[in-house]
């Protein structure tokens, strides 16, 4: 697959963050068949409450009377559903669902469209409902205890945040007649290499590293610690250490997250991360070599409420120039970072 592909996909899928998944967007046509819209209908058996996102089994029973066993990829983990109101038990029984066919297992579908057996719908991104009257998405729940302590204890970039809708966004995003540009010579033969479905590791291992693992639309808490900054995020409960005095930071090892270090620009946190061990930016490619460099900037909103974020890969090995992307996050106290429970298989 070309560079101006990948880069395409990327995009697409940050534009859609509702949609993503641990088997990545379902309609992101690098995993699934995005061209073949199917609609079934059966009797759910199985549920599997798990992050990275919650998965069914569905039987079909075919025009020649045989049974047929689909795994059904349902998108949002369980708080995800939670949010809906909505309980394993909710999904069991008679249904009608739509997506698209899995490009890495037969009778895998990612789904786009639940009739649940109480007669409502579920519906995945933008998108009207097919059959019924659509099940709204409820906010998630807030600890009114967690709100009020971190409404009095917040400052500066120390405090919950959370991705809304929307995409990552990168200038050279509306230019992509040059893409190409971004990649060195070995940067295009490891792009060459790559396979989107058997080398990605966020599905393989339930791992993620830098940069992918800033974009993710969960929650994240930035902690002051003194002689070191941690975030904590959501997203298979990822931990990154930003050491802000090099005097007492440990000596430089190579991580998934990289190794981090930190400095102050008025109220501005700077961030150089150095040792990353990741060969891809995420499931959707975009090599790396363990020479790149990551310089990252933070910016809260006067008020607090917001959280401006770029994050610029200077990569000798792999690209020919610095590549940027901006993001943005709201701040959202009480909630809790949960236990993420990431199962690769049923």
């Amino acid at each position: 697959m070309n560079m101006i592909k990948k880069i395409y996909y990327l995009f697409f899928a940050l534009a859609s963050p509702t949609l993503l998944a641990h088997h990545g967007a379902v309609t992101n046509p690098v995993l699934y068949q995005a061209d073949n819209f199917v609609e079934l209908e059966g009797v759910m058996t199985e549920m599997f409450w798990h992050n990275p996102h919650v998965r069914g089994r569905m039987t079909v029973v075919d025009e020649a009377g045989e049974e047929i066993v689909y795994e059904l990829e349902l998108g949002p983990g369980p708080p995800g559903m939670a949010n809906r109101g909505l309980t394993e038990e909710d999904f069991l029984g008679p249904v009608r669902v739509a997506g698209y066919p899995s490009k890495r297992k037969i009778n895998t579908i990612g789904i786009l469209h639940v009739l649940m057996p109480s007669g409502r719908e579920i519906v995945q991104g933008n998108r009207e409902p097919l059959w019924a009257e659509e099940l709204p998405n409820a906010q998630p729940d807030v600890d009114p205890i967690l709100e009020a302590e971190e409404r009095l204890t917040a400052r500066s970039i120390f405090r919950t945040w959370t991705k809304q809708g929307g995409m990552a966004f990168s200038p050279e995003a509306n230019d992509l007649a040059n893409a190409m540009d971004w990649l060195s010579e070995r940067g295009h033969e490891l792009n060459a290499l790559y396979d989107p479905i058997a080398d990605n590791v966020e599905v393989s291992e339930c791992k993620q590293g830098m940069p992918d693992y800033m974009f993710d639309p969960g929650q994240m808490r930035i902690d002051d610690e003194g002689d070191r900054i941690i975030f904590e995020s959501w997203e298979y409960n990822g931990i990154r250490t930003i050491y802000m005095d090099t005097a007492t930071a440990p000596e430089p090892e190579p991580s998934n997250v990289g190794y981090s270090t930190g400095r102050w620009f008025d109220d501005t946190l700077v961030v150089t991360t150095t040792h990353i061990d990741f060969p891809y930016w995420a499931e959707f490619g975009l090599p790396q070599s363990n020479q790149g460099i990551i310089v990252e900037r933070f910016t809260p909103s006067d008020d607090g409420n917001n959280l401006s974020y770029t994050l610029t890969v200077i990569d000798p090995v792999t690209m020919t120039r610095p590549f940027t992307v901006r993001d943005n996050r709201f701040w959202t106290p009480g909630r809790e970072i949960l236990p993420y429970d990431c199962v690769v298989e049923w």
